[in-house]
């Protein structure tokens, strides 16, 4: 069956796109979620599955318990706002339970923990203590294969 017309083609074209809109939100409505939250674009039982897992990050606080004496160092410093665990890795890798369940190990061998948070990038602020490939390179004729912590300490990265 064919339409007449010169225009046959294009009355095809919309009945196609048409069905396609209409066999979306067909779709949509089938597979969204009965929880989903249009106002704040969100899947409202998810709130619940997250708060159910086990917390693996607990916070500045929960290292102080044990290393008082950082915490004190860490109050004079540039890094004291960074969070433990940025460098030392997540809480449940090193306590649970109240009990030491392996070291918080820090990268000493690269700087790549270091230019995770340091690297250029045109997105942070002008600022930021940022280290482009020039000033990698300055560090690279003092020492081949120099790392930041050869020179700056981690808690305090002042030179």
């Amino acid at each position: 069956m064919s339409l007449p017309g010169p225009k046959a083609h294009i009355v095809r074209l919309v009945a196609v796109l048409v069905g396609a809109l209409f066999a979306f939100l067909v779709i949509k409505e089938v597979v969204t979620p009965s929880s989903w939250n249009y106002k704040d674009w969100y899947r409202g039982d998810a709130l619940a599955l997250n708060s159910s897992y086990e917390a693996a990050y607990g916070g500045n606080q929960s290292c102080v318990t044990c290393h008082e004496e950082v915490n004190q160092e860490l109050a004079e410093f540039r890094h004291q706002a960074l969070s433990c665990e940025s460098c030392h890795g997540a809480l449940a890798d090193h306590v649970k339970e109240g009990e030491k369940i392996g070291d918080a190990v820090v990268d000493d061998a690269s700087s790549w923990q270091c230019l995770n948070c340091h690297d250029a990038q045109v997105s942070k602020p002008a600022n930021f203590p940022q280290f482009d490939k020039e000033k990698i390179e300055e560090h690279q004729e003092i020492e081949p294969d120099m790392i930041c912590t050869a020179c700056h300490t981690p808690h305090d990265p002042t030179p």
